[in-house]
């Protein structure tokens, strides 16, 4: 994230942290407190000042970094695809928002992460201000505040979506869950045009193992389909490994193992929906099912991709009535409900548990997860995973503290008008999970996660752990 990105989000961020999440009806839990294990990016830690493993300003000239959303490969490599990198790389005079400034990190260990030597992660790219670029061809706006969202190895092709045509200074929009891709008015900084507007677009793209930082726009021969334009609402947008095959479970689809992919439609503002992509076509989004909520008796309801676009209210898109994958809730603080929140997300399948765990950042202060038995759920209510205002031990050792709170001792990545603390972008890291279930019938299930965090002030990325319970 840029600079720039923390001026747009602020007011926004900072209106909805206080909100309290509705009373958890799930039986998740977290066991303890969810804890720092290190600093993945940057030269020294925020917190210590110890030289970190990766020491990203001696090799790569990188002072800052976010995101970092974790992608396996079928070669044993976890890939970590960055956003918005300080310094940014951009010649002088350039339009920010177009040259790339994204990274990508890579790693092969398998034991997990430690407090000395983190993830043995590397960027690509070597020397002072050699960090290698991911790009795309045809070329899209890969700067401030357009970055890579959530990717997948797939058929032997690493597929990453992109957020692009992104304005640096977005215009504040609220949540609209009924045409939730309507723009706001233009301001002085955002025109809010189709190239350049508050709300912004998603590509898919593919590279391979041979070269991962060189992306393709989908296009023959990876789908023989005509290639549809990204689904209406996918906006920000991830995907998770393939559907687990077990006990002969028909998913009705016409295809087996399909992949979820799941997409919000406004930035921090929405509550995913979800597509169901089959493996051989996964960039054919007209091979794609769109849940568009439950029937009579419980089961999902599956539309394909033209029902999908075809919704409209007036001139502007309008997802089916029932496309998100859960309902609002409110409370007394939010009578209209605070849980169309989602931005950065991550889901993955949590083997210990057996259970799809999704995490996300409601407001800034706080990382809420959500189970659920299938993609489609149903997916269970918040359970805090961290929480600054549970927790204000937070401030000033995870991250800064209040708008105009100093962190004695601490040093300000940016202004003292910028030097504010939030969270956002946790991503589970799959191949670090540890069952810990005790053996015996009846017995709660236990996993620990070992998942990312960003924050802004440090912006940096963090690696973080948690074990949850799951009871019978």
């Amino acid at each position: 994230m840029s600079l720039a990105r923390a001026i747009a989000v602020l007011t926004a961020a900072l209106a909805v942290v206080v909100i309290t999440a509705p009373a958890d009806a799930s039986t998740l839990s977290v066991v303890g407190a969810s804890t720092k294990i290190c600093q993945l990016t940057g030269e020294t830690d925020w917190l210590t000042g110890a030289t970190t493993d990766a020491r990203t300003q001696t090799r790569y000239g990188l002072q800052g970094i976010d995101l970092g959303f974790p992608v396996e490969s079928d070669t044993g490599q976890l890939y970590f695809l960055f956003g918005d990198a300080v310094p940014d790389g951009h010649p002088p005079g350039s339009v920010p928002t177009v040259p790339p400034d994204d990274a990508l990190g890579r790693t092969k260990r398998t034991a997990a992460p430690d407090s000395k030597t983190c993830l043995d992660m590397s960027f690509f790219g070597a020397g002072r201000r050699g960090l290698g670029r991911p790009t795309v061809t045809p070329a899209i706006q890969q700067g401030a505040f357009n970055v890579p969202t959530g990717g997948i190895t797939v058929g032997g092709n690493f597929f990453a979506f992109f957020w692009t045509d992104h304005c640096v200074f977005p215009d504040l929009f609220w949540p609209d869950a009924k045409t939730p891709l309507k723009l706001p008015p233009a301001g002085a900084f955002c025109p809010e045009i189709t190239a350049s507007n508050s709300i912004g677009r998603s590509v898919l793209a593919y590279s391979t193992d041979a070269n991962p930082l060189a992306f393709t726009q989908v296009a023959p021969p990876i789908s023989t389909h005509y290639v549809a334009p990204m689904p209406n609402g996918f906006v920000y947008v991830t995907a998770a490994p393939p559907l687990p095959r077990k006990r002969g479970v028909d998913y009705k689809l016409g295809y087996e193992a399909p992949i979820p992919v799941f997409g919000v439609a406004r930035y921090r503002m929405s509550i995913p929906y979800l597509a169901l992509a089959p493996q051989a076509t996964f960039g054919a989004f007209d091979t794609w099912k769109f849940y568009a909520g439950t029937n009579a008796s419980g089961g999902p309801i599956w539309i394909d991709y033209a029902k999908w676009q075809s919704g409209h209210i007036g001139s502007q898109w309008a997802p089916p009535p029932g496309a998100e994958l859960y309902a609002d809730s409110a409370n007394a603080l939010s009578p209209s409900g605070d849980e169309r929140c989602v931005g950065e997300h991550s889901v993955t399948w949590n083997a210990p548990l057996q259970v799809w765990l999704m995490l996300y950042t409601c407001g800034g202060w706080q990382v809420e997860a959500r189970t659920a038995p299938a993609p489609w759920g149903p997916w269970s209510a918040p359970t805090m995973l961290l929480s600054a205002a549970a927790d204000p031990s937070l401030f000033c050792t995870l991250f800064w503290g209040k708008p105009g709170t100093p962190c004695p001792g601490r040093t300000s990545s940016w202004p003292p008008g910028l030097t504010f603390g939030y969270l956002y972008a946790p991503f589970v890291m799959s191949r670090y999970t540890q069952n810990l279930t005790p053996p015996g019938p009846g017995e709660a299930k236990r996993a620990t996660i070992y998942w990312l965090l960003s924050t802004w002030d440090p912006y940096e990325v963090t690696v973080m752990q948690s074990t949850l319970k799951l009871a019978p």
